[in-house]
């Protein structure tokens, strides 16, 4: 990288320093020890730590830990897929995006969580984190990234780095990781567009790096799915040895943080339906064996023990498999097993030492959530008819246990069946409740709502930036709903084969219930991305609130085609022919009127005779569902349905409804 960029970024990082004053430059670790940054406070307990640190650290030559990050859809699972392949550590592919092992994660064609894998060359070994792209996903990214030396940032050469790609990248830098670059698909795109990418990546680099170093990095150019990489922009084929080169020659292979002690971090954990957890950990100092007792703690703790176990079993990640193993040295991640372990209070973060050497790994603290929905059992008049587990107990255990391996995700206990749980958005907090819905739970679950925080006194609340791209013909009506939800513009581009992209900023709680209609008048091909921007003084001017009312059932039964027609007259149906229906069941939406209705959708058909017509039809998902309903409504999931519903009316007030 050119001089002239280094002095630019050194002289931004000055002016920065100045800007927070002596006390918010940022503290790095001593040298030799971990990588994450440590906060004021973590300094205070490290004495012991910054003593042991000045001993000259072993390194682990024939190591590399490496994590693949990039904005949704750039192609992290396909390269790290073509890896695997090449390395012949997989001997047979059974299809694509093999890394992607969790069922929802096939169905939607994305990555929800972390996942480690290993390459296994002749002299060398490469552990990978394959982490989520999505924005509600990016706890998962955050926790993936404490367990690596260096990170392969990737990049959509036609698209550019886009704003999941700002994200990884600024926190891979905070971090004070090693990257590398790599342009994919360039067989998707010209010359030109792929140097332009490159100037991006460049300024967002010069924007973000936090020292000088950060801006010498290798970039290469290829196709994970066509497999190959090349330093040359102009090559089309090939293999991806360029980049297991890269790999080898750039990111530093892992150094022993405090020599003579024993130190592990967990840096992810499952626990199954029996409770026996899967542990897994990075290895920063010393050697874990089997049969070895480790005591855990944590920064905050400092020297002081929470509690020991014996390891039981180890387990080292192989291609798409885990390896019996006998010990562990530092720079390993593995997977250990205890069941002693499995009824402690062990959490992501804590560190594993040997006894008298309590020697805890500063971990840096996730982003906290921004998203919440409130659960309580199934209380409609159908509940307990479908699913197997519908009690407030069984809901609070699988809650416990989530929070348990989701490290964005925390819960709140508000009584014994009422249960907070808040997280990155909605998609996130979605997969949650779509794996319990096929678990065989009966919930209901209230309108999604922001968290607000108070700074110096005032109530603050999450700004969202959101990109969209849709059709040139349809981005007028885009924009036009966009202002009209309190967004303020901040660029607009158009895109080759009649494509506009416009970037948006807006408070986070007018984007709920917003992506439907984004779509709706987008197009079903517009693409959104969202992320949390940063906090902002509260505006109550800023009302949000459905325009059309929902459409409501009178009795209950099964929805006839007589019924349909009625909903056909006021507007749009979530139900279909022989739909089962309970009083208050949200059936439709009114077209364009405000206010609820009742409807008679369950008496005797007589034909789609004159004056009939079909409905349009809207069969909601989980996540369109939560997106619809108002403080006054709940969405019901079962294994089989998912319903929405009026919240309970007394009778006077249904008397007042109107009736159609």
């Amino acid at each position: 990288m050119r001089r002239a960029v280094q002095g630019a970024c050194r002289l931004r990082g000055v002016a920065r320093q100045q800007e927070r004053g002596i006390s918010g430059i940022r503290r790095r670790a001593p040298v030799g020890c971990l990588n994450a940054s440590v906060s004021e406070k973590s300094v205070s307990h490290s004495f012991t730590q910054k003593r042991a640190c000045t001993a000259a650290p072993r390194v682990n030559q024939n190591l590399r830990n490496v994590s693949v990050i990039a904005h949704v859809d750039h192609g992290k699972t396909t390269l790290v897929d073509a890896l695997l392949n090449q390395s012949g550590q997989v001997k047979k592919m059974t299809g694509t995006r093999v890394m992607d092992s969790n069922t929802i994660e096939q169905e939607r064609g994305i990555t929800i969580l972390a996942k480690n894998t290993c390459i296994q060359l002749p002299d060398n070994t490469i552990n990978i984190v394959d982490t989520p792209g999505h924005a509600d996903f990016s706890g998962e990214v955050e926790r993936a990234l404490q367990m690596v030396e260096g990170f392969i940032l990737l990049v959509d050469g036609a698209e550019g780095p886009k704003p999941g790609t700002r994200y990884v990248l600024q926190k891979s830098l905070e971090l004070n990781l090693k990257p590398i670059v790599v342009i994919n698909k360039v067989d998707r795109t010209d010359v030109s567009k792929i140097e332009s990418t490159k100037d991006k990546i460049e300024s967002l680099f010069l924007e973000l790096a936090i020292n000088d170093d950060q801006l010498d990095y290798p970039v290469l150019y290829g196709s994970g799915k066509a497999g190959f990489m090349s330093t040359e922009m102009d090559i089309r084929e090939g293999t991806l040895q360029p980049l297991f080169d890269a790999i080898l020659e750039t990111i530093p292979p892992p150094k022993e943080a405090t020599p003579e002690k024993l130190q592990v971090m967990v840096t992810s954990m499952e626990v199954d339906s029996k409770g026996k957890k899967d542990i897994t950990v990075r290895v920063f100092s010393g050697k874990l064996g089997v049969k070895d007792e480790v005591f855990w703690t944590d920064y905050i703790q400092g020297e002081k023990s929470l509690g020991s176990f014996k390891v039981q079993s180890i387990s080292k990640f192989a291609g798409l498999d885990k390896i019996p193993a006998t010990s562990l040295e530092f720079g390993d991640i593995a997977v250990i097993r205890s069941d002693a372990a499995d009824k402690m209070d062990i959490k992501i973060g804590h560190s594993l030492c040997a006894k008298n050497l309590l020697a805890p790994l500063p971990y840096k603290p996730l982003d906290p959530p921004t998203f919440m929905v409130t659960l309580h059992p199934n209380r409609s008049p159908v509940a307990g008819q479908d699913g197997k587990l519908f009690g407030g107990p069984d809901i609070r255990d699988r809650l416990q246990k989530e929070v348990v391996r989701n490290l964005a995700m925390d819960l709140e206990i508000k009584g014994p069946d009422e249960f907070q749980v808040t997280g990155r958005g909605l998609l996130h907090l979605g997969v949650l409740f779509e794996e319990m819905r096929r678990q065989g739970f009966e919930m209901e679950l209230s309108k999604p709502t922001v968290l607000f925080k108070t700074v110096d006194g005032v109530k603050h609340e999450p700004w969202d930036i959101v990109t969209i791209r849709c059709e040139s013909d349809n981005s007028d009506e885009v924009s036009g709903l966009m202002f009209n939800n309190h967004a303020e513009q901040r660029a607009a581009a158009e895109l080759d084969d009649g494509w506009s992209e416009t970037e948006w900023v807006l408070p986070g709680r007018c984007m709920i219930g917003l992506a439907g209609q984004i779509k709706s008048v987008g197009g079903a091909t517009a693409e959104i991305m969202q992320e949390t921007l940063d906090y902002r003084p509260f505006d109550s001017s800023f009302t949000i609130r459905r325009e059309q009312g929902s459409l409501l059932s009178s009795g209950e039964g099964e929805v006839s085609s007589d019924g349909l027609n009625t909903i056909a007259k006021h507007g749009v149906s979530f139900v279909t022919d022989k739909t089962k229906t309970y009083v208050d069941m949200i059936v439709g939406r009114r077209e364009s009127a405000v206010g609820d209705m009742i409807v008679n959708v369950t008496k005797p058909s007589s034909g789609w005779g004159s004056g009939g017509r079909t409905p349009g039809y809207q069969i909601h998902t989980l996540e369109t569902a939560l997106e619809y309903i108002q403080d006054d409504e709940f969405v019901e999931i079962t294994p089989s349905t998912i319903r929405m519903r009026k919240r309970p009316k007394s009778d006077k007030d249904r008397k007042n409804s109107k009736k159609g």
